[in-house]
């Protein structure tokens, strides 16, 4: 299995699909640096990291990063039409999409910690150097405890995007299943129904809670 893995790791290398992975969970950090230039003032690690960058990435940037991550992925062997090579290695079927899913399931997680490191990095930075650095406790445990929460949950979202990303050739599918899903997710926690809660993207938006005090904000 690790073979397969390292396998399907190097046929990433090069591609927009690391690239991608690398530089999506920045955006989290440039709207961090934005709305402390905006803001003007000195805002606590709980608003800056529990009410901002969390639900911004759950609620949004995670589910679109997924299906974008899973489409690029897939189409190293759709647009090659390598699947007819692939297939015929010396190697069960199950093992080979098994990789394929460890790979994107670990660059997922990947980035979440990314986005993080980021926002923590940038706030502390900017913040310093704007003489507005935020303040309190930056909350360790209780971020690694959430994100942790909320990869779990997002676990059916790799796996639906996986399969119709492996499934479909046209990248349009994938990204469109991304977008539908994201919006409904969206329109449940708008509306406040519970006749959708076992959607998987609302699953996963409600897997995040507001941390800290909102008053800090």
């Amino acid at each position: 299995m690790m073979r397969l893995v390292c396998w399907e790791l190097a046929k990433l290398r090069g591609s927009l699909a690391l690239l991608f992975a690398l530089v999506t969970p920045g955006l989290t950090a440039l709207l961090v640096l934005l709305a402390l230039i905006a803001h003007r003032a000195s805002p606590s690690w709980a608003s800056v990291i529990g009410q901002f960058i969390m639900p911004l990435w759950a609620k949004f940037l995670l589910p679109m990063a997924v299906a974008t991550f899973c489409t690029l992925v897939a189409q190293v062997e759709h647009r090659a039409k390598s699947w007819d090579h692939v297939l015929t290695q010396p190697f069960a079927r199950w093992r080979i999409f098994l990789a394929k899913l460890v790979v994107v399931a670990a660059t997922v997680a990947g980035m979440t910690v990314l986005v993080f490191v980021y926002a923590y990095g940038v706030a502390w930075a900017g913040g310093t150097i704007l003489g507005i650095a935020p303040r309190g406790d930056p909350q360790f445990a209780d971020v690694a405890r959430t994100a942790m929460r909320l990869l779990a949950s997002a676990s059916a979202i790799v796996a639906i995007q996986f399969w119709v990303a492996m499934r479909f050739a046209n990248f349009v599918v994938p990204l469109a299943v991304g977008i539908a899903g994201t919006l409904v997710g969206l329109a449940v926690l708008m509306t406040g129904t519970d006749k959708a809660a076992w959607v998987p993207w609302v699953i996963t938006l409600r897997s995040v809670g507001a941390q800290g005090d909102p008053q800090d904000a």
